[in-house]
Formats: structure tokens, sequence, C-alpha cells
């Protein structure tokens, strides 16, 4: 079993490039790619700007994307080209949407609408989740100038799933934690399999309090009535205050998840785990990938680690040194409202409260 990186330029083979990486996150909703070749190389394969990429490692299709950028490095005696670019997704992050009342709450078939709307007929919408919730309302509104991706990133917070890229470059709905990642990361023992690790805990980042000001429009009237909702994370060592204003319909207990949610990533991202380990694999047996979004076992004696945390995000990585896959651990639930995870079963959830481990809780 080889750690073996193949790129496709218009369905023809780049061989020989000098080095490559390609990063997949959930929080970064598309995934990047970037490799270098020489000028010879650049020129055979007719390389451009918008030129189709399929990445396929281990014999396994991972990305498929389009050129973005291409960028001339010279230097006294060598000539390198590094091409870059992302998934067809990421127009989705830059692209302002056109201003629309939405009347569908079936999350589903109004990604299929915004996206048809805004001229993006290619980008497939796939679901791993067998029934999706209906989203609070009847009607949404976009802001003026926000961006599709905003848009509806906004709607799957209220459901509470996420959206992330798959290998086709197609949208995914999603939820935090999909799978668990066959093996685990150890750097205690004579089997440790990781080269270099740091962890970061920053609380600039995280608040105390959450307040959440929503519209809420009855049925038996076209009024509409401010609700908001505030929450206390108890474990916060900030007295920070975030506000946030919703401008959808929404209801009071919605509103409270998408809350929950805030509150969530905002502790989530005050704690961080990065760590390489050498390869591609979770381990050998397997022929598994390292995945974003999988969670997994991870022991660390000097940081008092000894439980589960959620992959974030991964970047896969090969020069003339080898190959290697570099890993962005969060905790378990920073992506989701995970104590009250309508896509867990309660045994499960209970089980994932008691295990799930805590960055920060050494440091707090």
């Amino acid at each position: 079993m080889k750690n073996k990186v193949l790129i496709f330029c218009n369905g023809l083979l780049i061989e020989n490039f000098i080095d490559f990486s390609l990063d997949k996150s959930i929080e970064n909703f598309c995934n990047s790619f970037s490799f270098t070749i020489t000028q010879q190389m650049l020129n055979d394969k007719s390389i451009k700007q918008g030129s189709k990429i399929k990445i396929e490692i281990a014999d396994e299709l991972v990305f498929t994307g389009n050129v973005g950028l291409i960028q001339n490095n010279q230097e006294l005696n060598s000539h390198s080209i590094t091409v870059s670019g992302r998934d067809k997704t990421g127009e989705l992050i830059n692209s302002s949407i056109l201003p629309k009342q939405y009347k569908q709450n079936d999350f589903k078939k109004l990604l299929r609408i915004i996206l048809d709307d805004n001229g993006y007929s290619n980008i497939k919408i796939n679901s791993d989740i067998a029934i999706l919730p209906k989203l609070p309302g009847k009607s949404f509104v976009c802001d003026k100038q926000q961006k599709i991706f905003d848009f509806i990133d906004d709607l799957a917070r209220m459901i509470r799933v996420i959206l992330i890229t798959d290998e086709n470059g197609d949208i995914l709905i999603t939820r935090e934690g999909a799978d668990l990642a066959v093996g685990s990361l150890d750097l205690t023992s004579s089997s440790a399999n990781i080269m270099s690790s740091g962890l970061s805990v920053d609380n600039n980042d995280t608040y105390k309090f959450i307040q959440l000001i929503g519209s809420l429009k009855t049925n038996s009237s076209k009024k509409r009535f401010n609700q908001k909702v505030e929450f206390t994370d108890t474990k916060a060592t900030t007295n920070k205050r975030l506000i946030v204003n919703i401008d959808m319909n929404t209801n009071k207990q919605n509103l409270s998840s998408i809350a929950n949610w805030y509150m969530a990533v905002k502790r989530g991202k005050g704690a961080s785990y990065s760590c390489s380990v050498q390869g591609f694999y979770t381990n050998v047996s397997s022929g598994l990938l390292w995945q974003a979004n999988t969670i997994l076992s991870l022991k660390d004696e000097a940081n008092e680690l000894n439980s589960f945390f959620l992959i974030q995000g991964v970047s896969y990585k090969q020069d003339n040194s080898g190959s290697k896959t570099e890993l962005s651990i969060c905790n378990i639930g920073s992506f989701t409202e995970f104590d009250n995870n309508p896509f867990l079963s309660t045994s499960v959830s209970k089980l994932f409260s008691l295990f799930a481990g805590d960055l920060t809780e050494k440091y707090r």
C-alpha cells in the first residue's frame, strides 16, 4: 500500500510534480490544493485558469476542482510554477446572492432553488442524513449584498447541520463527526505515531454571554415580533458578550438552538491541537485516509489528553522528503449543538458526553 498522489489536469496525468498539498476542513466549506511544477510541464499540459483538476490519493478520488491561480517563481538558477485552486463550491463564498424571498422550508429543496437562481445548477446537493428536519418558518429573505454561502450556512445552523464539499466538488449536507476515524493518535507509547504536535489555548474569540435576536412572524398575523435569547457559558474565563442579529423568520426554540451553536463554536475556537503524522493513512492495515469531520482517539500525556476529539481539518502534503498528513483537532461539539443533536441517539450522545475530551481543561 503506497502513499501515492495522482494529479490530473483536464484528464491528463501530471507527473513528477515538485511538491503538493491538499487542504480539507469543516470550517472552510470548500477544499483547496496547490502543487509546484516546471515551466515545461505547464506548457505540456496546457494548464490555464479554470482548468479542471482531479486528485487521487492511493487510488481514491479526494478532490475535484479548478485552477484559480498560476504563479511564476523565479530564482537565480531555477524557475518553477505554483498552481493552486479550489472546488467549484468556492465561488459560493465570494459571490453575492440575488435578493429574493424564498417560500420553502424543505432545506435541500431550498438549496437547489438558491443555487439555480444564482447560476450554479452545475453544483449537486447530496446528504448523508436520511431525514432532515424542516426549517422553522415558511419564508426566508436574504440580506442585501449577502454572500451565497453565508445565507445557506445561516439556514443550515437552524437545523443544526454542516455544509461541506465532497470529493466530486459538490455540496454534502452532513452532521458533525459523521464517522469514526479507524485509527488513533498517540504521543505516549512506544508505538507513538505523532511526528510533531502543538496545543494552542486562547480566549480571545470566546464569550461568556451569547445573545441572539431574531424575528418571529406568527401564523395568525402578518406582524413580526422581535425575540431574543441569551445563554451563559459557565466554563468561560471572560465576561465578554456577543450579540448576533438574525434577520430571518424563526421561533424562540430554534433561536435557543442557534445560540447554543454559537456558544459551542466560540468555545471550540478557544483551543486547537495540531499534529503531523507520516503518510496519509490512519494505519497501514486499514487502508483508510485521515479525513476531516471524523472522531478519533488522542493520547498525549504531556497535555493530559486521553479521550475522543474531532478532526476539524486535514492537509495532505508530499514532496521529495516523503508524504505526511497535518491534522487540526478540536473538541467534539465545536460545530453543532452536541448536547442536543437530533441526529444522534440518546445513548450515543451520553457516550460521547462521557468520553469526549476538553483541550482546555488543563489550562482553565
